[in-house]
């Protein structure tokens, strides 16, 4: 080894352990993959390849990761076979593999793992504690006679993602290192909401074009356009936070702004009526989002949204909605608690209600669709607690920081606001699917495509207040300690 080449091994030392480290994990899998099915093996040649030179960008822009991860939710429909029902979808490759970049390059680098000071740090890293335990604590604590309802590594990659999506939004709020990043999620999320808009009601409506390309995504194998789980709320809550505190956006910029959200809400509330979860939270959203602007136009809006939207929905799903939705619901709720009640502590640990729904009444077992229900019977009280917890300094925060920045009406006042409203969104919604934390044997782990943008926008929160906000609040601290 010449003189100059050891120099810069050494200098580079600690990234050269980091790639060799990372691409040793991605080849295992890929290989572990390939054992279990042969089923796509072409796709992994090119992907080893591209991994190395994602590995060194990612390693220079951690930002770029989570950009990479929102991608990748929204259009990338590959899946890892394990060799059980769970396969790995792409998304979840990525935020794992960022967030282990980002804990080794904190330790070897830095010489420290640390936070920047946050309120919901400490209710979102004792969350992640208690998902670990209550998963111990389900199999110590677990009756003699249940039996798995599935591979015994479903409860592992349900752990994993109860983990690895909190531990998203972490990331989110102190790897960010420029206002210009932030933008650029906000940027591919209003994107990804117009060719959603557009090839949606192209399709609904049978234009050919639309048709064709509908039908391709459809039933590609590799791409995919997401329009499922929160996208709308997110794409209607930016939206509308740009155009009632972003002051300095022309005219036609927000004549492009009331068309997008009217688009939205011919697309959600108008063709999908009966599917709640499409438009009561981005409703709520907007909502939130005018209360902090102006109470008076809140007070408005909610008078437009009962009187309009209520009216609309009682004539046409509200009694199909309750027999089909509500008394399903409300009995999937009984036979949970059949279980939950005896282990209300730490519950039955990620996916594990359902083994005993396999074991003592296979046939009255429904899934819940609610994630405060499936927090509760998984993580226990404890779990649930420390979720609220952490909703409501979310929440609160916003709002404050939103009040603090109207005035300004620039960018940052747009986004803490357009988050605060996304946030009770999200509140809304989580009693109306697993939306935020997707159940093993409803979404699986797919379902973290979803689940992620909600976490990854919610950290931009904190990213940007990092960066900027605590320049304009008082004495430098929210509030809340």
């Amino acid at each position: 080894m010449s003189r100059s080449t050891a120099w810069w091994v050494n200098r580079h030392r600690s990234r050269l352990v980091q790639l060799g480290i990372i691409v040793g994990l991605l080849c295992a899998m890929a290989v572990a993959g390939a054992m279990v099915t042969h089923e796509r093996l072409w796709v992994l040649a090119p992907a080893l390849l591209i991994v190395p030179i994602g590995i060194l960008l990612v390693l220079k822009w951690m930002e770029l990761g989570i950009l990479m991860t929102l991608a990748a939710g929204m259009y990338v429909r590959l899946r890892i076979p394990t060799g059980t029902n769970a396969e790995i979808v792409f998304s979840f490759v990525l935020a794992a593999g960022c967030l282990a970049l980002w804990i080794i390059h904190m330790a070897v680098e830095e010489k420290r793992v640390h936070l920047a000071p946050a309120p919901v740090n400490g209710p979102l890293l004792a969350f992640i504690g208690v998902v670990a335990l209550s998963w111990v604590w389900g199999r110590v604590m677990r009756d003699p006679l249940v039996h798995e309802a599935g591979h015994p590594l479903a409860s592992v990659v349900a752990m994993a993602v109860m983990i690895v999506l909190p531990a998203s939004l972490l990331m989110t709020a102190n790897v960010i290192r420029s206002i210009g990043w932030i933008k650029a999620l906000v940027g591919l999320l209003l994107i990804e909401g117009l060719i959603v808009l557009v090839v949606d009601l192209g399709y609904v409506h049978g234009i050919g074009l639309f048709i064709t390309v509908g039908d391709f995504l459809r039933s590609n194998s590799l791409v995919h356009l997401n329009a499922h789980g929160l996208l709308s709320t997110w794409c209607v809550s930016f939206a509308s936070g740009l155009l009632l505190f972003h002051r300095r956006l022309s005219r036609l910029a927000r004549l492009a702004l009331v068309l997008y959200l009217a688009g939205w809400v011919y697309w959600g509330f108008v063709i999908r009526t009966s599917w709640l979860s499409g438009w009561v939270p981005y409703f709520v959203a907007v909502g939130a989002i005018a209360f902090a602007r102006s109470k008076k136009l809140f007070l408005l809006l909610t008078v437009l949204i009962v009187v309009v939207a209520g009216s609309y929905y009682w004539r046409t799903a509200l009694e199909s909605e309750t027999h089909e939705s509500g008394i399903t619901r409300l009995e999937a709720y009984r036979v949970n608690w059949r279980v939950t009640g005896k282990h209300f502590l730490l519950g039955t640990g990620p996916a594990g209600y359902a083994s005993y729904y396999m074991s003592y009444f296979p046939t009255q077992a429904m899934a819940t669709h609610s994630n405060y229900i499936d927090i509760i019977a998984q993580t226990g009280i404890v779990g649930m607690a420390l979720v609220l917890w952490f909703f409501v300094l979310q929440a609160w925060s916003g709002y404050r920081m939103a009040g603090i920045c109207k005035e300004i009406g620039d960018f940052g006042a747009a986004l803490t606001a357009s988050v605060f409203g996304g946030t009770v969104g999200c509140i809304v919604a989580m009693g109306l699917g697993d939306w935020l934390f997707p159940f093993m044997y409803t979404q699986g782990v797919p379902g973290f495509d979803l689940a992620v943008y909600n976490w990854i926008f919610m950290g931009t929160l904190w990213a940007w207040w990092r960066l900027e906000g605590v320049r304009r609040w008082p004495n430098g601290t929210t509030g809340n300690k």
